[in-house]
């Protein structure tokens, strides 16, 4: 039984011992990283934000006055029909479902709309013309 304690007194004692060397080499060497960030951004696409749209409108008589306030977005004559980049555009503009007009700027103004009652759609757009699906639709009631 005595020789047996002794064994296991020994083990233990050496276990201990390079617990404490394992410990102390650990805490005193740098341990290797990886920069999270940069490792995360090359092999990742960047975070998309989606933009939003918000159209303020008046009709003064005939004509139909909008304002559009975009977040997340620029508006871009130049690329236009070219390759997509995220946040950057054109609106599209329609009236009773048809396309009327591309807009490239905060505000415009549609003159002599037909009398009677009319579904105006506001919907941004990518540079090769597909929707982002941010859209603001609402009607106006042009009168006589």
């Amino acid at each position: 039984m005595m020789v047996f304690r002794r064994i296991l007194y020994s083990l233990l004692t050496v276990v201990a011992a390079v617990g404490l060397v394992y410990a102390y080499k650990s805490t005193s060497e740098p341990m290797a990283s990886t920069n999270v960030e940069t490792a995360d951004a090359e092999t990742h696409a960047p975070f998309q934000v989606t933009p939003k749209l918000e159209v303020n409108h008046r009709l003064e008589k005939h004509d139909l006055h909008l304002e559009m306030k975009v977040t997340n977005f620029t508006f871009s004559l130049e690329n236009m029909g070219k390759e997509n980049k995220d946040g950057e555009g054109h609106v599209h503009l329609y009236i009773d479902g048809k396309k009327v007009m591309k807009l490239f700027g905060s505000s415009y103004v549609w003159k002599d709309m037909q009398p009677g009652q009319h579904l105006v759609t506001v919907e941004l757009a990518h540079n090769n013309h597909d929707s982002y699906g941010v859209k603001q639709e609402f009607k106006v009631d042009v009168k006589e």
